[in-house]
């Protein structure tokens, strides 16, 4: 009898468990999200869909979807951030749609936006909230240049390109090469690897290259990229770098090279020995 008593309080604790449990769920979910384009570029807008459907036994009144844009470079666009149905029926469903901007100053990134909905069924209230996520892309900007320095012919000298991200999108998986060139010969790795650079930044890589004597008073470096925005799109460049290579002669001529000198200084020194040595000779032989 005990154990039959047992079973019935359990199997009514259950029934309970259960019928609270359903009741808890929500009966308005979220089937799908659309976005189009799949990326937003700064200053550009996208559709957003969310399709939403009743799961429910019930009919559900007062229906309403709002997106959440606080602290988000996102904002609505040519509509606003709510969208409301007064009734959805049991096992019926309705798109809610939604036109976005990105910010002008939107850096590239996925931005999760918090999505509040509220609707009514059997006269209670009830609220859901969830997360959809739009992904900002800008294409990087990549801008390549030489520093400045003195490049003699002859001479190893260490060439210096800077790697500017002039774009909102950030720079991954950065790889620098350098060309051969018979004006040229690269004494240095020919590759660096540089990795990320954040939008309005820049990186450096330096290689040693020793220059023939050639006639020409300018070379032109060739330089190949490689690297990935935050989509993880691959990117290619071919640049040409132009140097202008001095003789030393030429660079000493302008003011570029200071005059070396020590070989007079070394001449000097080597006459006064001799004439300190020849005057010491001379005297012995007086003395004598």
């Amino acid at each position: 009898m005990k154990d039959k008593t047992k079973i019935v309080l359990i199997s009514i604790v259950f029934g309970i468990y259960f019928i609270l449990l359903i009741s808890l769920s929500s009966a308005l979910i979220i089937t799908s999200v659309s976005t189009s384009p799949n990326t937003i570029a700064p200053g550009e807008t996208a559709d957003v869909g969310l399709a939403i459907k009743n799961n429910g036994e019930n009919d559900l009144t007062d229906v309403s979807v709002n997106l959440d844009f606080t602290s988000l470079p996102l904002a609505p666009f040519n509509s606003g951030s709510d969208f409301s149905v007064d009734q959805l029926d049991s096992d019926k469903s309705k798109q809610a749609n939604f036109q976005i901007i990105a910010l002008n100053d939107a850096k590239s990134g996925i931005y999760k936006i918090p999505v509040h909905i509220q609707y009514t069924e059997n006269d209670m209230v009830k609220t859901k909230q969830s997360l959809i996520s739009v992904m900002v892309n800008s294409p990087p900007i990549l801008d390549l240049e030489a520093e400045d320095g003195l490049f003699l012919k002859g001479q190893n000298s260490k060439v210096t390109l800077k790697l500017i991200n002039k774009g909102l999108g950030d720079i991954k998986f950065l790889d620098v090469a350098v060309g051969n060139s018979m004006a040229y010969e690269v004494v240095s790795q020919k590759d660096v690897y540089i990795g990320d650079i954040d939008s309005n930044d820049f990186q450096t890589a330096d290689f040693n290259m020793v220059f023939m004597n050639i006639p020409l008073n300018e070379v032109s470096i060739p330089v190949s990229v490689t690297y990935k925005d935050i989509s993880n799109k691959e990117y290619s460049k071919n640049y040409d770098i132009p140097l202008r290579i001095y003789s030393l002669e030429e660079a000493q001529s302008l003011g570029l090279q200071a005059k070396s000198y020590t070989i007079y200084y070394i001449l000097i020194i080597v006459t006064l020995i001799l004439v300190f040595t020849l005057y010491k000779v001379v005297r012995r032989k007086k003395v004598e």
